[in-house]
């Protein structure tokens, strides 16, 4: 028998049990070694004897809970800022002591499920995504043996699914947030309900439903308990999304919103990439470019660029149905041949992509295949004039701008309604 095995045989047969925790709780805190003293073989085989210790019916069950409850205080504390190979040294003694409390899963629930936390907190750190998403998963948070408050429920449902969003696990992701939306309504925690609408946004965008995508991307961009720059960084992704998104009445109502948006206009992170140049163009309805296109598309990440049906892309889908709705307000009728030239498509598909548009309620028009035309035509006048009237609104706003940045103390005159005539 080795002599740590000695000592903790003779603290089990000592005395009276209420002394016992005391004693083994000394004994614990000379086995583990402050930092920066190293984690020695000797050290963890001593651990490792210590947690099978615990767990023996002879240690008796509130023993054994008050026993690993301070193994777990304390050899966390003492190990936090380990790192290297002795991080790796600390993720085998976790996972020892959740292979020996497996077996008495029931009387140990509270204290697995801080081991759990703790090694899938070092599997963050190493960006092993899965691997901590698992940790998290094997936490028995619907157990009727203990009290568990649907924060602590809530807070690690959210947890898996963000850790499963970074590993793009959009189907995984959502199961558990489908856990967390029967108890959020419940939680006053402000940080979760952040977190918990932005999962959604994410998921949203992962399952390329960019409309509802692009407007929880843009209500969080207004969420003051987030950082500026992250919430520019959202903004960034409601205009991407509502670009995205299939063209039609519903999007047109999205990127009007965002163009709206003061920041989208005065924030240089905007600019790049396009993002300002290309939502003005959707916005007022005019054709996209292809170097316009290009330019933007270096700014989507991968799950917005893989390939759909037909070897084309989301935001290839997304041009060719922009590009026919600007045709609709520019052209009475258009031959299938003169649609794909402009498309940049063959006429087949020009004229299967204008079909399902119009199909869909998202155009309106007909189409002849016997003459090969498209004829379009518009619902009602009065939206049409509308929109007119706010495009031209829109640059009376740029053209007042403009002299406010060039003359300031003429625009506040004008703005006062003071008279005001240069050269009087």
């Amino acid at each position: 028998m080795s002599s740590f095995k000695a000592q903790l045989a003779e603290i089990a047969s000592s005395g009276q049990q209420k002394d016992r925790p005391t004693l083994y709780r000394a004994l614990l805190e000379k086995t583990i070694p402050p930092p920066p003293e190293p984690l020695t073989p000797q050290t963890v085989q001593a651990l490792r004897e210590f947690l099978s210790h615990s767990i023996e019916e002879s240690v008796g069950l509130v023993v054994s809970r008050q026993l690993l409850q301070d193994f777990v205080t304390l050899f966390g504390e003492r190990t936090q800022e380990r790192t290297g190979d002795e991080l790796e040294v600390v993720k085998d003694v976790w996972t020892f002591a959740l292979e020996k409390m497996a077996s008495r899963t029931v009387a140990f629930e509270e204290q697995i499920s801080t081991v759990r936390e703790k090694l899938a907190a070092i599997y963050e750190e190493e960006e092993e995504w899965v691997e901590a998403a698992k940790c998290l998963q094997g936490i028995p948070l619907d157990s009727g043996h203990r009290n568990i408050s649907d924060d602590y429920k809530l807070r690690i449902y959210i947890h898996i699914v963000r850790l499963l969003l970074e590993d793009d696990d959009a189907v995984g992701a959502e199961a558990y947030l489908n856990r967390a939306a029967l108890i959020i309504i419940n939680s006053k925690d402000r940080v979760l309900q952040v977190q918990f609408k932005s999962s959604q946004a994410r998921i949203l965008d992962f399952k390329r439903q960019f409309l509802p995508a692009a407007s929880k991307y843009h209500e969080l961009s207004y969420f003051t308990d987030i950082g500026e720059e992250e919430r520019i960084a959202i903004l960034k992704f409601a205009v991407t999304c509502a670009v995205l998104a299939p063209a039609g009445p519903q999007r047109s109502r999205m990127l009007a919103t965002l163009y709206k948006d003061e920041r989208v206009r005065e924030r240089p992170e905007l600019a790049a990439g396009g993002l300002q140049s290309i939502l003005e163009k959707m916005y007022m309805g005019r054709v996209l470019r292809k170097t316009e296109v290009e330019q933007f598309a270096a700014t989507l990440r991968p799950h917005q660029v893989a390939r759909l049906e037909g070897n084309t892309t989301v935001l290839d889908r997304a041009v060719i149905e922009h590009n026919l709705l600007s045709a609709s307000k520019l052209y009475n009728n258009i031959s299938f041949e003169e649609l794909g030239a402009l498309l940049a498509i063959p006429p087949d598909a020009a004229e299967r992509v204008a079909s399902k548009m119009i199909e869909q309620g998202r155009m309106v028009g007909t189409i002849d295949q016997i003459d090969a035309m498209v004829f379009f035509r518009t619902k009602h006048v009065l939206p049409t004039w509308d929109a007119q009237v706010v495009g031209l609104c829109h640059h009376v706003d740029g053209v007042v701008e403009s002299i406010a940045a060039q003359s300031v103390s003429c625009y506040h005159r004008l703005a006062d309604g003071d008279n005001y005539a240069p050269g009087i």
